[in-house]
């Protein structure tokens, strides 16, 4: 993984997760990750330029709210 970009104005920001990264931050398959997409039941996730991306502030904050939820 990259390291953090530092943008003006908005302070640091993470460069996005393909769903491979995804899929290995969350020890999913990818294909499990691509059902949830279609479910509409995982992580948020963007689609950019017809690619699926994630930002990993936001699949973090998904874990820890299936925990909250689910634990």
């Amino acid at each position: 993984m990259t390291s953090p970009l530092s943008d003006c104005g908005i302070g640091t920001v993470e460069p996005l997760w393909c769903p491979r990264e995804a899929s290995e931050f969350l020890t999913v398959s990818q294909a499990t990750l691509s059902r949830w997409r279609r479910e509409k039941v995982g992580p948020p996730f963007l689609q950019v330029g017809g690619v699926y991306r994630y930002n990993p502030v936001t699949v973090r904050a998904w874990v820890r709210e299936q925990e909250t939820t689910h634990g």
